[in-house]
Formats: C-alpha cells, structure tokens, sequence
C-alpha cells in the first residue's frame, strides 16, 4: 500500500476527529446559502421584503422633516435668548454696571498699567487712576455749567422774545386769534395740566426711583471699576482655573481676544467722538450759536450711545438755535449736524472702527435695531460690544476648526 493509501487508511478508522461535511455544489441559479452563524442579523426592512409585507412607504418628505427639525430648535434658542434677555433686563441694576466697568476699564487699565510699573502698588495705581477720571470728567461738567450759567440769561430773553413773536404770528392771518382766545386757550392748557397732576406726580416718582437706580449703579460701577483695575488679572485666573476645566487654555485666550476687542471698539468710540465735537464745535462757534463747550461735550459722551446719541445732541443743539437765532440759524445747524453725522457714518467711523472691529455696517445696523426693541437704549448701548465679542468667538472657533483639518494635498 501506498503512503497516501496509508494516510488514507488512518483518517478512516480515527474515531476522534469528525468527518468534514461535504461541499454541495449549488445549482445553476439557486442563490447561495452560507453559515447562518458567519450571516449578519437580517434587518426588518429586509425581512419584511422577504415576506413581501413592505411597511408603507412615510407620507413626510424628507426636506419637511429637516426643516421641522431646525424650527423647533430656532425656536428652542429664540426662547433661551428671550428669557437670557428677560433675566438681564430685571437684574440691570446689576448687569449694566458690569458692562460699564467693563469698557471703562478698557481705557484706564493701561495708565493703570504703567503706574504699576513705576512702583506704585495695584491699590494705589488703580485709586489713583480713577481718581484722576473722575477729577476730569467732573472738571468738563463744571465747565460746561458755568457756560451755561453765564449764557442762561442771552437764553432766557431769547425764549421771552421767541413767545412775543408766537403771539404776533398767532394774532394774524391765517390765525388771527385775539389777545382773548389766547388767553384763554393758556386757561385751558392750566386746567388741563391741573386734571393731569396725578399722572405728572406719577411720573415724578417714577423719575424719581429711576434716578435712585443710577446713583446706584453708579456707585456699584466705580467699585468694580476699582476692583478691576487692581485685581482684573487675578479674578480672571481663579475664574479660569475654578471653570475652565480641560478647556482652561482656549477660555484663556477667548478672554484675552475679547478683551482686546472691546479696547479697540471703546478708544475707537473715543476717536470718533472726539472728531465729532470737534466738527460740531467749530461750526457751532462759526454760526455764534451759544453754549458751544456744553454742546461739544454732549456730542462727545452722546457718541458712546450709537445713532441715538448723534441724534441727541444734534436735536439739543438745533434747539438751542432756534431759540437764539430763529428759523434760519436752526436751519443752518440741522445742516451742519446732518453733514457731521454723515462724515461719521462713512468716513470716521469705516476708518477707524474699520481697524479695531472686524464687523460689518449690517451687522452693527442690526444689533443695534435689535436691542433697541428687546432693551430700550440700554439695548442700543450694550448690543455692538456684545455683537464685537461674538464675531471674536466665532472668528476663535474658526481658527480652532481650520487648525484640526489635514492640510490639503499639494496638486499634482
């Protein structure tokens, strides 16, 4: 017998090992059968096309279930962002103080900053840099009082002889209304203020609790004022150090690109306030408007509430001037508060804030029409730095999102 015969022979008469089954050839068009134990779970779609029971088929289209997903989650944040506003809103005696600190700090902080650097200690660099503030704007105030103070009787006979002049319009055609009627028409106006002092004295006291929310706020500001100016760095670490986590590094730097934002958006405001009051100033003084320095100052601090603040000050100071100079002195003013606003508009505020902040006009249109809405011209004031930190954070995630992408290949 062979050697294969032999081998052969053994593998028979092995009783241990178990014969290997057969191959089965399939027939020609038969489908394959395979190991039921090397076969995937047959899913219910299959299964159910096996047995011929297809489900039906589903009656939404795709297109409206993907927009149905995406409403519910805008309304989802509409809803957060309301109620996030809804919470600001009631704590502002708080919130705002914050965001004035904040700004404000953005300025005093490097004269803080290079006192530090010359010895002085951080309580006495940042009390003495605040004092210094407060010294300033309070000597602007006291000038701008006693400018009005000199010129409030050139005012008071203006208005004397702008009501004598009323009269006289009022006596003839088309009016032609009697020494009489108008009397009596001011009768009428006295009974009618007299009906309305309850509303009046509502209103006084509701003036009133609004000025004690400002001496409040103003004293909560010039403390954290202080206290960011000589401890911002460390608050700021044991914030990020207790919140940060594992993302420590990236809040880090979020804060200092944010930080370095809203400096260049505040000196910006600055600047272009500065060139407003100039511009008003100087036209003001050429036409012999009176009050020209209280004037000048409302336009400066009027340029840190966009498009309401020009207003503001451009209406003051075309009032002014109709009450000492008439129609045509008005006139003059309107339009030289229209040619500064639009110097502003497109040339000022382009150029400067153009190299601060990296927002676009709609945007900047946008927030500002949003917060007027939500949060009055407390909205107006806090909504472009709010936009300015959020076009930061998204400028930070795009870097962070570009950073983990594999570098494209070289073309061949």
């Amino acid at each position: 017998m062979t050697a294969d015969g032999e081998r052969g022979a053994d593998l028979e008469s092995d009783p241990d090992e178990e014969a290997a089954p057969p191959v089965v050839k399939p027939e020609a068009g038969a489908p394959l059968v395979s190991d039921p134990a090397l076969t995937p779970p047959e899913s219910p779609i299959v299964g159910a096309a096996a047995a011929g029971t297809l489900p039906p088929p589903d009656p939404v289209p795709r297109w409206l279930r993907s927009g149905a997903a995406i409403a519910w989650r805008l309304l989802v944040l509409a809803a957060a962002i309301a109620v996030a506003a809804y919470v600001l809103a009631y704590l502002r005696i708080v919130v705002l103080p914050i965001i004035v600190a904040v700004l404000v700090s953005t300025v005093l902080r490097p004269p803080t900053r290079w006192l530090i650097r010359h010895r002085f200690s951080d309580g006495a660099a940042a009390a003495t840099v605040l004092l210094g503030a407060i010294a300033v704007l309070a000597t602007a105030l006291t000038m701008a009082g006693a400018a009005v103070a000199r010129q409030i009787a050139d005012l008071a006979d203006s208005v004397q002889e702008g009501i004598r002049e009323a009269g006289d319009a009022l006596a003839k055609p088309p009016f032609n209304l009697s020494p009489s009627d108008i009397d009596r028409y001011i009768d009428n106006a006295g009974d009618q203020l007299s009906d309305s002092s309850g509303a009046l004295t509502g209103g006084v006291l509701h003036g009133a609790v609004i000025a004690g929310e400002v001496i409040t706020g103003l004293i909560i500001t010039l403390l954290l004022l202080f206290f960011f100016l000589k401890d911002g760095t460390s608050i700021w670490r044991w914030i990020v150090a207790t919140f940060g986590g594992r993302q420590a590094t990236r809040l880090d730097e979020l804060a200092h690109r944010s930080y370095s934002a809203l400096t260049g958006y505040v000196r910006g405001l600055v600047l272009v306030g500065a060139a407003d009051a100039t511009m008003i100033g100087a036209g003001l003084a050429i036409i012999g408007v009176p009050l020209v320095i209280p004037l000048m100052l409302l336009t400066f601090l009027a340029a840190f509430v966009p498009l309401i603040g020009a207003f503001s000050a451009g209406l003051a100071a075309v009032l002014i001037a109709l009450v000492d100079g008439g129609v045509v002195t008005a006139l003059i003013v309107l339009a030289l508060v229209v040619a500064v606003q639009q110097v502003e508009g497109h040339l000022l505020y382009p150029l400067i804030m153009g190299r601060t902040i990296h927002i676009h006009p709609i945007a900047v249109i946008l927030a500002l029409a949003v917060g007027g809405i939500s949060a009055g011209i407390i909205g107006v004031f806090i909504s472009v730095p709010i936009v300015t930190v959020i076009a930061t954070w998204l400028a930070y995630a795009r870097e962070l999102r570009e950073a983990r992408q594999p570098p494209a290949p070289a073309p061949a």
